[in-house]
């Protein structure tokens, strides 16, 4: 193993530079909504978990597995791209808190919402996720940056309160993000791009159908690619079947709903991933899912039991 010697002199290995990152999205804590809660758009999404069932495809026990096995792992960062909450209910940010607060705590920790997490326009404008997760959301305009050795993890915030479920990156986020990624300040390490949405789906094509896509996800691809030697890899939820794919040579990697109920009879379970980023690359990629128990690496290497 090569060795590295940094300012002061102390002999450091290569294994010692590696940051090890979880990459988490799309729990879906519920809580019943209130009477006067369902005065909105959640009077929809309420009949779709509650009476038509969709409740039934999430599962608090997997959700504090996740956190469990997450903790167990000791990743030098977490990155958590949305959705922690199903209607974005005080009483579910309330319990998204109560249940990843402890995890989040545990190292330095990059959160962004998720369009459940700004379901509708009250919890938009108020932001409520940022409210109960200051610490791990960050503030001043977005892009945010956030800093670990040679990694930056750099978040955007592209949901928004939409009578569907599409997002919009601003043209003021897209214009900085052009900037800080041509910025030297930056550093020379690893870039990750997250954002909730999906650029691609896992053929590599555009994602769609547009009422549930990143509308101006053209727009933002045309920014990362003029930087394509400085992204290293993009990461992303909202598609709660998880799948990796490329955009042009740059890494595009979902994980896959966290918070899943253990629906393998139908093809899809809960996953997590971590990420290993070494000498200013994605030297390593593992995904851990859901077995009825416990969450262990998956078999076959990461993706591919697919779910």
């Amino acid at each position: 193993m090569g060795l590295v010697l940094p300012p002061g002199g102390r002999v450091w290995s290569l294994a010692e530079l590696a940051v090890r990152i979880a990459h988490l999205t799309d729990l879906h804590v519920q809580r019943a909504p209130t009477w006067a809660e369902l005065l909105s758009k959640r009077a929809v999404g309420a009949v779709n978990l509650y009476v038509l069932g969709r409740r039934g495809h999430f599962s608090e026990e997997v959700q504090r597995g996740l956190v469990a096995s997450v903790r167990e792992a000791s990743p030098d960062l977490v990155a958590c791209t949305g959705d922690l909450t199903a209607l974005a209910t005080e009483g579910e940010f309330l319990a998204a808190r109560a249940l990843l607060g402890p995890l989040f705590e545990a190292q330095p920790t990059v959160l962004l919402p998720g369009n459940h997490d700004t379901y509708t326009w009250r919890a938009w404008r108020r932001r409520s996720l940022e409210a109960h997760f200051a610490p791990w959301v960050g503030e001043g305009p977005w892009p945010r940056v956030r800093r670990h050795g040679e990694v930056a993890l750099v978040s955007l915030d592209v949901c928004r309160a939409h009578p569907l479920s599409s997002g919009l990156c601003p043209l003021e986020q897209l214009e900085r993000l052009d900037a800080l990624l041509g910025d030297p300040a930056l550093g020379g390490g690893a870039v990750l791009v997250l954002l909730h949405y999906p650029l691609r789906d896992r053929r590599g094509e555009p994602y769609g159908p547009g009422t549930r896509s990143l509308q101006n996800a053209a727009a933002l691809e045309a920014v990362l690619l003029r930087h394509r030697g400085r992204v290293t890899a993009v990461l992303h939820g909202h598609e709660h079947h998880g799948f990796r794919t490329t955009l042009q040579g740059i890494p595009v990697l979902n994980p896959g709903a966290g918070g899943y109920a253990d629906l393998r009879a139908r093809g899809r379970r809960a996953h997590w991933c971590m990420y290993t980023v070494e000498a200013g690359r994605l030297a390593g990629v593992e995904r851990f899912a859901w077995d009825g128990a416990r969450f262990a690496p998956e078999p076959g290497g990461p993706w591919a039991t697919g779910g």
